[in-house]
Order: structure tokens, then C-alpha cells, then sequence
């Protein structure tokens, strides 16, 4: 199991305790800072295109930018998680930024480097009856990195290309209200069966990466929408059209829920390797523009043992009911193969 791209496993975002509390400082003439409050702080939107993006997202894109693989980190192997903390104080900076676990020293010195890019963050700040306070946080940040030597397996072009480092938010459902995709789009539509845990993760979204072989650009899309807790869900997007293979299934932790994401590669049962040709190492299938496509019932309840199958049967019902103007049982079929 890969989480996060090739430096991170696991990144905790905003770590909230298990119910409100404060947290005086020794000097009792100082306001008091938080862990949690009634509204929490935000971090900005700092494009355009992030506007619809959740904060958590935000800041989990901003650090994911600027952490570096550094080439002794890889050579080594480097695995163990490091944690910084930090506070947001009640005008929205940050401040108090400070290494709570080290993993080891040039680990660490990269984790804090990337942490002080927050410096510059101006945030709306938490707020607690009504007023601006002070909140802190903690991060931990999981490194888990395959050794680059000679006796260590290579991922395929997946693993080692630019994906892993490309920030892909989940896309917009399909509209029931329009009849005909985009210009340059297919439609694909089918159901996915997920790993759900504990009661904190039927909150949490699960996602599926693509990445488009054509165009050479990362998409993602939901297959579980957060706050449901039904274990199957059909989905139905719009895609560019082109040959795509699947990369990776996003889903939350047991315990923690969204606030801890794992990154599960989704390849095919060999050994991967950078030689080999992807149609040997990754599920790919293709779209077709202008048309719909049938992508089947994907499941992915169990660890590393992906299955795609036939049930078309079943879902074009229930689908026809809600997007009466396509015709279903002319669907091309595209199970990823």
C-alpha cells in the first residue's frame, strides 16, 4: 500500500482532538489558544481553480507542492513519520511553528523548511463565541520511500513519472440536467464497491486517480460521496476523451477517518517494473468522445485485489432513471482490462 505521492504516507491534516477543550498557557494575562473551536480556521484560496476545493484539501495541496525528495532520502529508504505543530493566531498568521517528532536530521530539516512556507499564509481566523482566537495544530508527516538501490524493485512510469507529485481534485458528478457531454468528452458511468471502516470514515469521500495516457494530465473522481454510508454507490462523469489507466484509490482511515487518507497504487498482481509496458502493470480502458461507456462494477473492498466486473444488467435501471435522455443499453462497454 502507497499513501500519498513518493515522499508522503499519511498526511494528518489539522489533527483535532476527540471532543473541545482548551489549552492555557502558563501566563494566565494571554489568551488562551485553542485546539478546537466552534468555526475553524481556513486557509485561503490561492487560485482560481481551488475555489471549490476545501480547505483541508488547500493546505494538503500547499504542503504536497514544496516537500522535496531529497536524493539521500531515497537512496536510503527512508521510512517513519515526523510532526510538526503550529498555531494560527486570532489576525489569521501562523506562528509558533515547531518540530514536536523528529524522524532524522535531514528529514526533519525538509519537514520544517516546507512547514515555514506558512509563514506567509494569511488565514481567516478560528473563532469561538463569536470572536477571533487563537488555534493550534499538529501534522504528521509519514515518509515511506522505496531505496533507489540496485537490489530494491522499481515502480512502473506511474510510480516514477510526474503523476506522483500532480495534485488531481475529485471532478464534478455528471449533470442530469445536460444532454450531451462536453466538446472533446466521453461519459463513463458504473458503480464501485469500497473499503469502508470504522463510523469516522462514513464521513469521508473515497476517490479513484486516472491518469489520461493521451493527454499525460491526472484526473480524479469520487466513488463514495462524503456523509454516505452505503457500501456501493454509482457514479457517472465526464471525461477528456483518450486511453486511461487507473493509479490510484484514495480512501480514509478507520479511526481518523478523512483527516488521514491512505493512497492505495491500484496495479495489476505482478511485480511491477519500470520496463515493463503499462497494459502489463495497470488497469486501463478508453473513452471515446461524444460517447457513453460502461465501465462496470469496480470492486475495491479488499487491500491490493482490485476486481472489475459485468453488471451492467443491474445498474442500467436504476441509471436510466435518473438520466432518461442517454440510452444505457447502447453503452459502449470499457471495463478496465
Amino acid at each position: 500500500m502507497q499513501k500519498f505521492f513518493a515522499a508522503l504516507v499519511g498526511l494528518l491534516l489539522l489533527t483535532l482532538p476527540s471532543r473541545a477543550q482548551t489549552a492555557p498557557l502558563a501566563d494566565s494575562t494571554r489568551p488562551k489558544t485553542y485546539t478546537y473551536t466552534e468555526k475553524m480556521p481556513v486557509f485561503p484560496v490561492l487560485a482560481p481553480s481551488d475555489s471549490a476545493v476545501p480547505s483541508n484539501q488547500r493546505f494538503l495541496q500547499f504542503l504536497q507542492d514544496s516537500l522535496r525528495v531529497l536524493p539521500q532520502l531515497a537512496r536510503d529508504g527512508i521510512r517513519g513519520r515526523a510532526s510538526f505543530s503550529f498555531s494560527i493566531n486570532a489576525q489569521g498568521r501562523t506562528e509558533n511553528i515547531k518540530l514536536v517528532k523528529g524522524l532524522r536530521a535531514d528529514a526533519d530539516a525538509e519537514v520544517l523548511r516546507s512547514a515555514h512556507r506558512l509563514d506567509r499564509i494569511q488565514w481567516q481566523p478560528g473563532t469561538q463565541n463569536g470572536r477571533p482566537v487563537s488555534v493550534s495544530f499538529t501534522v504528521p508527516i509519514s515518509f515511506n520511500i522505496n531505496s533507489k538501490r540496485s537490489d530494491q524493485p522499481l515502480g512502473d512510469s506511474l510510480d516514477t513519472g510526474p503523476y506522483q507529485r500532480q495534485m488531481a481534485f475529485p471532478l464534478s458528478s455528471w449533470d442530469s440536467k445536460r444532454f450531451q457531454a462536453p466538446k472533446g468528452k466521453g461519459m463513463i458511468y458504473g458503480s464501485c464497491l469500497q473499503r469502508l471502516g470504522g463510523s469516522s470514515s462514513f464521513g469521508s469521500g473515497e476517490y479513484v486517480r486516472l491518469v489520461n495516457l493521451t493527454t499525460h494530465k491526472s484526473v480524479s473522481f469520487s466513488v463514495k460521496p462524503p456523509m454516505k454510508s452505503r457500501r456501493e454507490n454509482a457514479f457517472f462523469y465526464a471525461l477528456p476523451a483518450g486511453r486511461y489507466a487507473l493509479h490510484l484509490y484514495v480512501y480514509p482511515d478507520k479511526i481518523w477517518g478523512g483527516f488521514h487518507m491512505y493512497f492505495e497504487n491500484l496495479r495489476k498482481p505482478i511485480a511491477p517494473s519500470s520496463t515493463e509496458p503499462l497494459r502489463q502493470t495497470r488497469y486501463q480502458f478508453t473513452v471515446e468522445n461524444g460517447k457513453v461507456h460502461y465501465v462496470g462494477t469496480w470492486n475495491l473492498a479488499n487491500e491490493n485485489q482490485p476486481e472489475f466486473l459485468d453488471e451492467k444488467f443491474q445498474l442500467d435501471p436504476a441509471i436510466q432513471t435518473y438520466f432518461p435522455q442517454f440510452n444505457f443499453k447502447e453503452a459502449v462497454m470499457s471495463l478496465p482490462h
